[in-house]
């Protein structure tokens, strides 16, 4: 009895070949690249080692990986002075509210096409984190100057200003 049970302990490690961690890469396409011309080094460069580990890039390596045609900007209504971000899933934005006309300022608040950035509001922004302004309750938002890089905007909340926040000229324009 004895031999039988330990001739079933050796047949199941040797059929499991004991645990082994698993070093699969995943080949990335480089759509760019491949738009000019196939480019074997690009695909190279893509690929990618599974980790455990997230690696956080900056914003400005970021921005530089989208295309400028699937960027959703804020726009500025020339009539009102209105700003609104319109909730677009197939254009990327992250578009932060800054307390002061300086990216190192606190994040007052969110508009971003990303659920990771959006719920439970994860850069703890005061006035929050929204996918875009027509879901943000009797919030409104008014130009009212350049600032800089910068242009100044008010919220406002039942027609109180309740303070200026700053947005990033590169993510605002005005309509036509």
């Amino acid at each position: 009895m004895n031999k039988l049970i330990l001739f079933l302990l050796l047949l199941i490690l040797v059929a499991c070949g004991g645990v082994q961690k698993n070093n699969t890469t995943i080949a990335l396409a480089d759509t760019l690249s491949s738009k000019k011309s196939y480019n074997a080094k690009s695909i190279l460069k893509d690929t990618v080692k599974s980790s455990q580990a997230k690696i956080e890039e900056p914003e400005e390596e970021l921005l530089n990986k989208i295309h400028e045609d699937f960027i959703q900007k804020a726009v500025i209504s020339r009539s009102d002075s209105s700003l609104t971000i319109y909730q677009n899933i197939r254009a990327d934005y992250r578009i932060f509210g800054y307390q002061e006309p300086d990216t190192n300022s606190r994040k007052l608040l969110l508009v971003s096409v990303f659920t990771s950035d959006v719920e439970g509001n994860p850069y703890n922004c005061v006035y929050g984190a929204y996918y875009g302004s027509s879901v943000m309750e009797d919030i409104k938002m008014k130009y009212t100057s350049d600032s800089g890089d910068f242009v100044e905007v008010n919220l406002i909340r039942n027609n109180i200003i309740l303070t200026p926040i700053f947005f990033e000229k590169s993510w605002v324009e005005f309509d036509n």
